[in-house]
């Protein structure tokens, strides 16, 4: 009967130590107020104390002994090699992780530049072998990214036209469609969210995105994507068709220098020079430039304007001299 208490005894003292250990451990993790995300390598035939040292040079542990404690506790047995890691993680996460011997592949530097469609960024991230483009065109729109800006028209081609933000980021090999169009969605907000509170206008956040959109490719010249989006939206409180080419463009399959009579005539809610307003979404990704531009437009009286040899454009405020400046151009051509 002695015996039987004292091993009851025994296993209580145990049962509270580990206890108090894991407690100390979710302490010390939460310690961590800035995670750290870090590739670390561990070399062969590196001991488990040199492991935790490893680990806490990083700044991925704090205390080194109760890591190399809950290892031999747990019978762990880490590999060499590159592991990603966070500060964030588990001692139990770790350790599995540690188990694996992974090293991550390279990861590949894209860039995405202003004015790409999704369609665009789709068949670069296809070209450099990180995704498959029908899969990701798929994923914008069917997946639920609980994202904070939505379209409302049935009618819009892509549900994250716009959102995916241009800029340069890096891939790894193997990171899912989905995964990639989170972190462009994130960058997005990033950037939006800190500009934002510059609006004069009184387009909403979404209907802000798509002007911006229309700027990014209208605008070749940054001196003049606030005057840009101050004709469009002089001409969105007049009730006028916006007439831009760029809207027209988005629903031809290749690029067109010149818009044809029959192009203009497309049957769209894209169609500008058909329907009034803005059409249903954004038709590429604007850069921070043309973001800025929509959210505080230039003050103007332009209602026109036309876009001459260099890239740069004539305003004009009434179509009688925006016609003028037309046949300006026209003729300079000859």
């Amino acid at each position: 009967m002695k015996r039987f208490w004292q091993k009851r005894f025994i296993n209580a003292i145990l049962l509270i130590f580990v206890l108090t250990f894991s407690l100390v451990c979710v302490y010390l993790k939460l310690q961590n107020e800035k995670v750290i995300e870090t590739v670390v390598e561990i070399p062969q035939n590196t001991s488990t104390k040199d492991v935790a040292m490893i680990l806490k040079k990083n700044g991925i542990i704090k205390n080194p002994y109760f890591f190399m404690f809950y290892v031999k506790l747990n019978n762990y047995k880490i590999a060499a090699g590159k592991y990603k890691l966070s500060s964030d993680m588990t001692y139990k996460q770790l350790c599995k992780t540690l188990e694996k011997g992974f090293i991550p592949k390279t990861a590949v530097r894209v860039t995405i530049p202003e004015g790409y469609t999704v369609r665009q960024i789709a068949k670069k991230l296809q070209s450099l072998g990180l995704i498959d483009e029908n899969k990701f065109l798929e994923t914008v729109n069917s997946y639920n990214f609980n994202f904070k800006y939505k379209y409302t028209s049935k009618e819009v081609k892509y549900k994250l036209e716009g959102f995916l933000f241009p800029d340069t980021y890096e891939v790894y090999p193997g990171t899912s469609e989905k995964d990639i169009i989170k972190m462009m969605l994130n960058r997005f907000l990033e950037v939006y969210e800190s500009i934002k509170d510059k609006k004069t206008t009184d387009l909403d956040d979404v209907q802000t995105v798509i002007l911006a959109s229309i700027v990014e490719k209208e605008a070749k010249k940054d001196s003049e994507r606030g005057v840009i989006a101050g004709v469009f939206l002089n001409r969105l409180k007049r009730n006028t068709k916006l007439e831009s080419c760029a809207t027209v463009e988005y629903l031809l399959p290749v690029h067109k220098e010149v818009l044809s009579l029959q192009d203009v005539r497309i049957e769209s809610p894209y169609n500008t020079y058909l329907k009034k307003g803005l059409p249903p979404s954004a038709i590429c990704s604007p850069g921070k430039k043309s973001l800025l531009a929509a959210l505080a437009p230039a003050k103007t009286d332009y209602l026109f304007f036309v876009a001459k040899k260099d890239g740069s454009h004539i305003f004009s405020k009434t179509f009688e001299d925006h016609l003028k400046a037309q046949k300006q151009i026209e003729e300079g051509k000859k």
